[in-house]
């Protein structure tokens, strides 16, 4: 017996090592982009890309923050070609015939890294600064991450006109415009630049491309230089073409390296140049030589950098839903175009509101639309779509009529020079930020403070940039940024309040126990151990304002200020958003000597998606928000877009919750029936502790006996209400500081609604004793 389960044992494994191999070898066959695609890959992205791509085949590096541009008329096979080009060194890095880019499928593509592009190409370049400084091109970044230092070149954006992307830099503070297309001639296809380069006191140095191996030489005709570098069956052709066909001082060589290389020498004028790169074979020389004596010569991109024709005239129109309930608070939801002409995926990663009350939402596969409608019975809502092409963004602000808006590579500020509602400049407003490949690496929440400067929090990469796991803070005219706090895992929320607080939610997970809401101070440390950014290991971390039960939210969403008196509650009170469970909070905080702490309500709500930002309108003072179903949520949809308004009727919440050495005063928004409200049967108290830990989470840990996981009971011994109704008083023996506590209530109001709802909250110190007299009479 032994001896055939032994041999059916052997042929299994036989059997299914040739399936793997099948398998693996059918795997080898496929061509690169015959790989399966998430489903964004359908939707109508625009000419643009921005994301990490690798280049595969090739021997190079990642680009980290990359546009994949594509040029050409029209986009199919032999008329169209997809240019990388890396914004942090200011370098074409590759071109490829025909396709797109591959995207990442992690996450239904939400990955955010692991694009790419392979072979055949018609160039590549090492990852290296485009142009040099002092004549030499050695990377000077720390890690080789990062922009160039800003007096060796910036990235200032890019114009949209048509089918042109036209990118606008500096090198030094020379202005460089560059306009990538594709150029045919019968058969033959080369990648162009038209390129102006602004006065320069010192000779620029361009790299056009790297061609190891290669041997050739400069030819020449009728003011024209080009390069035929050939290697095995193999050419590569690079030429310069000038505006006046008779501009000799721009010199066009190799290196020793294999750098294809032009020099432009200092002058008192603005110079325009075209380039031309080709790949193909030997026999396609001739050709070369022939389009080089043809091509036209540059233009000037005065026309291309001015508002072009609208890209998306026709705005999509939806209808809207006004929610049911009879509560103080229902959810509407504002219709997206979910069936659109773009295929455009809908999940929502931030949005904010024009003076004239419309919105801009930003979506996380790189669209921006302007929504307009949002009044009354939201039965005429109209979708525009306003910018394409942003890389995952995760946080949307608008500033005097300005949309900014948060992606990993940048906060770029959205320009509508000519008032159609589409993005005619996309403006690097601030790229400071270094980022490496992996999943947890979003930036998310853009906000901004009483005194304009703006806020973003980035998820982590073990610590390998400097900005993981960082809360920064970017001046309100983009010129500097700071690590503004640390120790971050990956916080998905974060908040800016009118009294300039600052705020991020991080998620369980190694060193995070649970869910957490943090008021941040400056410098703190808020306890992901791989991003302390410290020169020693700290053995503590700054506490949260309070802890949030895993079960309750399992992935915080962001902050958000109740603006006004319109919406039931006080102005200046917190909301917390969960993501996780597609529900909100709203938060209540203590403040005793300089320690905070306090704890979050739920409403009861529920949204449609992941509930990840919010903002109040102030044109009818209800709060917005958006989210998206992306990684672990109970979302039903991909995204969502909703209102939540005030019926005008009573709101009955907890508004404060104070913790004293021989109990909690709780108060609350309306009179509460006394009676019920008084029994101490109606309440109920347990408290726990987490362990902070390397480990995954944390379980609940007693505070009688740490060793033991569970939750420990408390006694309710009085409870005092106020006349009014409106403040009750816990008495409870033994109060101490403690991470996790859940003050349940089944109550009613005076009105006698019932209200059965909990408090979830963190002590971190204690008030002195209060006479129970000063809340009310002893409830019987």
């Amino acid at each position: 017996m032994r001896t055939t389960i032994f041999s059916t044992f052997h042929f299994a494994l036989i059997f299914c090592g040739l399936i793997f191999a099948s398998a693996s070898e059918a795997t080898a066959q496929k061509k690169w982009w015959e790989h399966p695609q998430p489903r964004f890959a359908k939707s109508d992205l625009g000419r643009v890309f921005s994301g990490t791509i690798d280049l595969r085949d090739s021997g190079r590096q990642t680009i980290r923050k990359a546009l994949a541009i594509r040029v050409g008329e029209p986009l199919e096979a032999g008329t169209s070609a997809t240019i990388l080009f890396d914004t942090e060194l200011l370098q074409f890095s590759a071109a490829i015939p025909d396709r797109f880019v591959m995207f990442n499928t992690y996450r239904d593509g939400l990955g955010g890294a692991g694009h790419w592009i392979g072979s055949p190409y018609i160039f590549t370049a090492r990852r290296e600064p485009g142009w040099a400084r002092d004549g030499k091109f050695d990377d000077p970044r720390p890690k080789h991450n990062g922009p160039l230092p800003r007096e060796w070149a910036k990235y200032r954006g890019m114009y949209r006109h048509g089918s042109r992307t036209i990118l606008s830099y500096t090198v030094g503070e020379t202005r460089i415009l560059d306009a990538p297309w594709l150029e045919g001639r019968g058969d033959l296809r080369a990648v162009t630049r038209e390129l102006e380069i602004g006065p320069a006191t010192q000779p620029i140095l361009l790299k056009l491309c790297d061609v190891e191996g290669a041997t050739g030489k400069v030819q020449a005709a009728d003011g024209r230089n080009w390069l035929l570098l050939e290697k095995d069956d193999h050419v590569t052709g690079i030429g310069i073409v000038t505006r006046s066909n008779s501009d000799d001082a721009i010199r066009l060589f190799t290196s020793d390296s294999g750098r294809v290389l032009a020099e432009v020498p200092a002058r008192s004028e603005t110079v325009q140049l075209k380039t031309l790169v080709f790949s193909g074979s030997k026999e396609n020389s001739p050709q070369f030589a022939v389009m080089m004596k043809k091509t036209k010569p540059p233009q000037p991109l005065d026309a291309l950098i001015k508002p072009g024709p609208p890209q998306w005239p026709k705005p999509l129109v939806t209808k809207g839903q006004l929610g049911s309930d009879d509560g103080s608070y229902v959810v509407d939801t504002i219709t997206a175009p979910y069936e659109n002409p773009h295929r455009a995926l809908m999940r929502f990663g931030g949005h904010d509101f024009f003076r004239d009350g419309d919105a801009a939402v930003c979506t996380i596969d790189g669209d921006v639309w302007r929504v307009s409608g949002l009044d009354g019975d939201l039965q005429n809502i109209s979708w525009k779509r306003y910018a394409t092409g942003l890389f995952q963004p995760l946080g949307l602000k608008i500033v005097d009529d300005k949309v900014y808006v948060l992606g990993r590579d940048q906060i770029t500020r959205l320009h509508d020079a000519n008032g159609d509602h589409e993005t005619d400049f996309y403006e690097c407003f601030n790229n400071d930020c270094k980022i490496g490949k992996h999943v947890h690496e979003y930036t998310v929440c853009l906000e901004t403070d009483p005194t304009g400067n703006f806020y973003y929090v980035k998820g982590n990469n073990g610590g390998q940039s400097v900005h993981d796991g960082s809360l920064i803070r970017i001046s309100k005219d983009g010129a500097v940024s700071e690590i503004f706090a640390t120790g971050f895992r990956w916080p998905n929320g974060g908040g800016a309040g009118p009294d300039g607080s600052v705020t991020v939610a991080d998620q369980q997970g190694n060193w995070v126990p649970s869910s957490r809401l943090d008021l941040i101070s400056r410098g703190g440390f808020y306890g992901y151990m791989p991003a302390h950014h410290r020169n020693q290991k700290p053995e503590k971390y700054d506490g949260p304002l309070c802890w949030i039960p895993h079960s309750v939210d399992n992935s915080c969403g962001g902050q958000a200020w109740i603006d006004g008196n319109r919406w039931g509650l006080d102005s200046g009170k917190m909301l917390h958003l969960s993501y996780g469970k597609c529900s909100m909070f709203l938060v209540v905080q203590d403040k005793i000597g300089g320690v905070y702490q306090g704890g979050v309500i739920p409403f009861r709500l529920k949204f449609a998606s992941g509930a990840m930002r919010g903002r109040f309108r102030k044109k009818d003072g209800q709060f917005y928000i958006c989210g998206l179903r992306g990684w672990q949520t109970s979302a039903g949809s991909d995204g969502c877009f909703q209102r939540v308004r005030y019926t005008g009727k009573p709101v009955h919440m907890p508004t404060e919750l104070k913790v004293h050495e021989n109990g909690l005063l709780i108060a609350f928004s309306r009179p509460l029936d006394r009676k019920a409200a008084g029994n101490w049967e109606n309440w109920g108290l347990q408290q726990w502790n987490y362990r902070w830990t390397g480990g995954y989470g944390s379980k609940d840990y007693r505070v009688t006996d740490p060793r033991k996981t569970g939750h420990d009971e408390l006694e309710v011994d009085d409870v005092y209400v106020s006349p009014d109704g409106t403040t009750v008083f816990l008495a409870v023996a033994d109060l101490q500081p403690v991470m996790q506590m859940k003050i349940q209530y089944n109550i009613a109001t005076d009105q006698g609604t019932k209200l059965s709802n909990a408090i979830y909250n963190t002590i971190h110190t204690l008030r002195p004793e209060i006479d129970p007299k000063r809340v009310g009479q002893l409830a019987k």
